[in-house]
């Protein structure tokens, strides 16, 4: 069967960022590996709206299309979605990522389109319910039953399979980087800020064990940290370098020293392979996990940037959170990698439930303080999938939150003791009071590379600046769309 795999384009709204897609690399790997003949469509990275996709699904041939949603693209994926059931009806339409595993069952209701949702991992889904479809197009419940993280109407409601996580993922083919095409991104990265021009994200682990309440890895890919061969990994870097001109790799792991065995086995292959590229952890990496012996060894490897997550300047919010963290450690556990090369952006988080304002100024004063080369101050976003989004809305407490603006750099909610004027104002006095040192915006200077960073800065800028007032702003869509999701 043919498949068409979609990464949607954010409609009419800020796009964070543009990389490969590399989950629906590996399903494309198992569709290829199960008989099944992929494509993958990147719609933000060729600006492809819905119409455009919805005509190549209908003059292609294909039996099964797979959109991924994320919180933030919700209406943006909702439209392709009617597009292609409106120019191409024969086509049976999936849906996954994020938000699909974490609100399965509201996918079905407000993406009437939809006829599957993948509720957890695809490799081991989609190729079975591609297999079944060409069979029998359109299969009894009983039937599907038999294929794990999926989600079905039959009868009068939804239907959820077991969810399973892949135990081992060693086995798994690398992903389709042919149908991917790294080589053909622009410079749209994760962070922003590269030492090189052409980059390419790589996994080489799924899993989190750390409770954050803020977060919903865990709930995603499971506790248990499950890893990749060590020497894959290596050849995957290589087939990146050499097979698209690749110079320097984004690990998107949830945490990739979290296993210290293994992150010294990859870093001991590089630096055997020298390949001559350079890394970084944009997605973040806990101090905790994090010695000057690993350190320097993975500076040896190629390292060179990453994020950490001190989220607050405050224990008792620290302890909110369960980030786990001591506030002692964290200084000296900063100077130690920015002693050692390496440029350190701090991810805080302002406004978390709970939080009052004398505790926002101690995380920015604390940002002040750290040897950092760069700094996000975020807003809480109670992420679906989360602990913080299910308390929050079993309290009642997600009235009028808006998906579109479920995003970190926007102000999704807000706590009623704090106030949206409040704490818009410490967040952009944070930000100009950390940015606008001389030193800061040297060091970032020379890591601008194109005119699209320039691009994303300003207008990340201008968001902190002058901000849009919180439910303001709506999707645009297509004729006749409807407005963005809510709660």
């Amino acid at each position: 069967m043919k498949v068409l795999l979609i990464d949607p384009k954010r409609l009419g709204l800020e796009t964070y960022l543009i990389i490969p897609n590399v989950g629906l690399g590996y399903i494309a790997a198992s569709l290829r590996r199960g008989g099944h003949e992929p494509e993958i469509c990147s719609a933000a990275r060729d600006s492809l709206f819905p119409t455009h996709v919805a005509e190549r699904a209908a003059r292609g041939g294909f039996g099964l299309a797979g959109i991924t949603v994320f919180t933030s693209y919700f209406s943006s994926a909702a439209a392709y979605a009617r597009e292609i059931r409106r120019l191409a009806p024969g086509i049976v339409l999936a849906a996954g990522g994020p938000h699909a595993i974490f609100e399965p069952q509201e996918v079905l209701e407000r993406m009437p389109e939809v006829d599957y949702v993948v509720t957890g991992e695809g490799e081991e889904t989609l190729p079975l319910l591609a297999s079944m479809l060409e069979g029998e197009r359109r299969p009894d419940g009983e039937a599907l039953s038999a294929i794990p993280n999926l989600c079905f109407r039959d009868g009068g409601g939804a239907v959820a399979t077991p969810r399973r996580v892949i135990a081992d993922i060693k086995p798994l083919d690398l992903p389709a980087w042919d149908l991917l095409e790294p080589h053909r991104f622009g410079l749209y990265p994760n962070g922003i800020f590269t030492m090189k021009k052409k980059i390419a994200p790589v996994v080489t682990s799924r899993g989190c064990p750390y409770p954050c309440t803020f977060c919903g890895a865990g709930t995603a890919m499971g506790k248990k940290v499950r890893h990749r061969d060590p020497d894959s990994v290596v050849e995957e870097m290589r087939h990146l370098r050499d097979g698209y001109g690749i110079r320097e790799i984004h690990v998107m792991d949830d945490n990739f020293t979290v296993d210290r065995g293994f992150a010294v086995e990859v870093c001991e292959r590089l630096i055997r392979a020298d390949l001559g590229l350079v890394w970084a952890c944009p997605s973040g990496i806990r101090l905790d996990c994090l010695d000057e012996e690993l350190a320097r060894l993975m500076r040896r490897a190629g390292w060179y940037s990453t994020s950490v997550g001190i989220e607050s300047g405050s224990s008792r919010v620290l302890e909110l959170m369960k980030k786990r963290i001591s506030l002692d450690e964290v200084p000296g556990k900063v100077e130690m990698l920015a002693r050692n090369g390496v440029r350190v952006t701090g991810f805080f988080i302002l406004g978390f439930p709970g939080e009052t304002l004398e505790e926002m100024r101690r995380t920015v004063r604390l940002a002040l303080k750290l040897r950092l080369a760069r700094v996000n101050f975020f807003n809480f976003t109670p992420f679906p999938g989360s602990e913080a989004y299910r308390r929050l809305k079993d309290e009642g407490r997600l009235r009028n939150v808006n998906y579109d603006e479920m995003y970190i750099h926007s102000l999704s909610w807000c706590p009623d003791s704090v106030g949206e004027k409040a704490l818009r104002s410490i967040q952009r006095r944070a930000y100009v009071r950390f940015y606008m040192r001389p030193g800061i915006i040297l060091g970032l200077s020379r890591e601008i590379h194109s005119l699209t960073q320039v691009k994303i800065i300003i207008q990340r800028a201008l968001r902190i600046l002058f901000p849009r007032a919180r439910g303001r702003r709506r999707f645009p869509g297509l004729p006749g769309a409807k407005p963005a999701a809510g709660l």
